[in-house]
């Protein structure tokens, strides 16, 4: 967590672990203390955004559940954070949030659209459109991590056949290589190693047939590639620009750029923190 100026510039940070086995309410009250701890360090703060993985409900009063957090049920995050808070509390999905910190104060600065594919231990995203989030009628819209890529591909935990979270993910590179985590499979691929090749190259064009799905679909002014697995840089970007080339027609793609995302670990907190303050300026 952190707290940032208007236009994103951290100004302090806080790490808190994130325990699992604790009740929702306890974890958050740590999180609470942990909050109140950066305002007395700063100074007062005019907007608080939280983001979280899983289901929101279409309000964004509640985590209604999330795979990873099994005892995170129907759990009303900015009711308990704002009590404690003495301040309105913006909830928001993760992925969303990450769009929006580089949106606002990352690769996408200045452009008029962006949509964000975060590859991490699951693959999510985010888009945003004309200056606003794009969350689709349910408050669901930007699971890029679900943009089948190979119908005959491995199964999802969605239901689905070859989601692109079944290739680009860090725990499906990782698996496919075999012999240790996604950075080690393309450490290996650079030294010739041809699974790890194989398990780089099933990332590659996995990532590379839903940035031209999404392209095709929205055309936005830039995609930006984040989260753990965009460490790879070019190793990971440039066949992947090379791959959409020859999906995308070229005067489809003249306008779209792809682009690694620059805000890192910091881009989830500072979109939070920045749509919670855009939330406000609009209510």
């Amino acid at each position: 967590m952190g707290v940032c100026d208007g236009d994103g510039v951290p100004r302090a940070r806080r790490s808190v672990a994130f325990d699992k086995a604790l009740p929702p309410e306890e974890m958050l009250d740590g999180i609470a203390t942990a909050a109140e701890s950066l305002v007395k360090e700063v100074g007062p703060v005019r907007a608080c955004g939280v983001g979280m993985p899983g289901q929101l409900d279409p309000r964004r009063t509640a985590l209604v559940r999330a795979i990873n957090l099994p005892s995170w049920i129907d759990v009303p995050i900015p009711k308990l954070l704002s009590v404690r808070l003495a301040r309105p509390v913006v909830l928001e999905n993760d992925g969303n949030c990450a769009a929006w910190g580089e949106y606002q104060a990352g690769a996408g600065r200045g452009a008029s659209s962006l949509v964000l594919f975060t590859l991490g231990t699951g693959v999510g995203g985010g888009i945003v459109l004309d200056g606003e989030l794009w969350v689709g009628l349910g408050g669901a819209a930007g699971a890029l991590g679900h943009l089948v890529v190979d119908p005959d591909g491995p199964p999802c935990g969605c239901g689905q056949r070859g989601c692109l979270q079944q290739f680009a993910s860090a725990s499906a590179v990782a698996q496919r290589f075999g012999r240790g985590p996604a950075e080690a499979a393309f450490a290996a691929a650079r030294a010739g190693d041809p699974v790890a090749i194989d398990a780089v190259g099933a990332a590659q064009r996995g990532l590379a047939i839903a940035v031209a799905n999404v392209i095709h679909t929205l055309q936005p002014e830039v995609v930006v590639i984040g989260g753990g697995m965009a460490a790879a840089g070019d190793a990971l970007l440039a066949p992947v620009r090379e791959e959409v080339k020859r999906r995308v027609r070229p005067a489809w793609l003249e306008r779209t750029r792809i682009e690694a995302a620059s805000l890192e670990d910091d881009a989830g907190w500072i979109g939070a923190a920045l749509w919670a303050a855009h939330a406000g300026e609009k209510h």
